[in-house]
């Protein structure tokens, strides 16, 4: 079982913004591929002279991040005993990175990071967990971390992880076989279908699409819509030459722009023109290299 380390042509933005501290991304092992999307490590300097914080803008996906070193949180939150635990939520987050930081993690793709759970992903999403979530997973939380921050370099780190979460799966019901096909409609209607057009389309009846997102996301079919839905805005909104507000909204399927500042300051925390000067001040020509990409499956 081995993993490749990934380079992304597609990374976001605030990813690519996180070279300098030696960001990269692993894929996993096939075996692990339908429920991993991939793997991630960062080290700030020690000199950093002040910390380094990133929107992090949930899709589905969920999160564990193992502090090898130094202090990080996210809404505040700052990592228990070296992990923290990043559920999907309906918002987007506030990642802040402490100088001399160091950070190995596991992203798990929208839903599926169920596999590795004890219980339906309602019960704790839109939390923030240390240790104190290590009860909610199928593999020994504490020991896992105590060996990672062990391990002596990346690929020890991966396939320790790897180890754990395959002994994970092996023990575990699985994932419903309509989850993907499901949510990948979900996705592509880009929050601009009705709900009852992508039940049709996925042979499932109403209250059965909302268990399924329930169980899997911890969000309504309508959250995970809106969170794909903003993230078209927001793409749109990073274009080398956006288009008017107004325009923005219409390009995502807002009948009018004061529903879609609602929808989006909801779901970012700003209003799209803060978020816009955002960009611009923060990434530059960071953004605007993948500016033609305007939806990411």
């Amino acid at each position: 079982m081995t993993s490749t380390l990934a380079q992304f042509p597609q990374q976001a933005a605030w990813q690519r913004n996180l070279a300098p501290f030696g960001y990269r991304q692993i894929l996993p092992a096939r075996a692990l591929a339908p429920y991993v999307q991939h793997y991630w490590e960062l080290a700030l300097p020690a000199a950093q002279q002040s910390p380094h914080s990133e929107l992090l803008h949930h899709d589905g996906g969920s999160s564990l991040l193992f502090q090898l070193a130094g202090e990080l949180n996210i809404n505040g939150v700052r990592a228990h005993q070296g992990v923290l635990f990043s559920p999907t939520a309906a918002h987007s987050a506030q990642l802040s990175l402490a100088a001399g930081v160091q950070v190995f993690a596991v992203r798990f793709r929208p839903g599926m990071g169920a596999a590795f759970w004890r219980c339906a992903a309602s019960e704790f999403a839109g939390e923030v967990l240390g240790l104190d979530g290590a009860h909610y997973l199928r593999f020994d939380l504490p020991a896992v971390t105590e060996q990672l921050q062990a391990a002596p370099d990346l690929p020890s780190r991966v396939a320790l992880l790897e180890a754990a979460l395959c002994g994970a799966l092996a023990g575990s019901a699985g994932i419903a076989s309509t989850l993907p096909q499901t949510l990948a409609l979900l996705r592509a209607s880009r929050g601009q279908q009705p709900l009852t057009q992508i039940v049709a389309q996925s042979g499932l009846g109403q209250r059965q699409l909302e268990r399924l997102c329930n169980r899997y996301l911890g969000l309504t079919a309508k959250q995970f819509s809106r969170l794909h839905r903003v993230a078209y805005s927001r793409e749109l909104l990073k274009q080398v030459q956006p288009e008017p507000l107004a325009d923005v909204a219409y390009g995502a399927g807002y009948s009018d722009q004061a529903h879609f500042s609602h929808d989006f300051k909801s779901v970012v925390g700003l209003t799209p023109g803060q978020y816009l000067r955002r960009v611009r001040a923060r990434y530059h020509d960071v953004e605007q290299a993948d500016a033609a990409t305007v939806h990411r499956p």
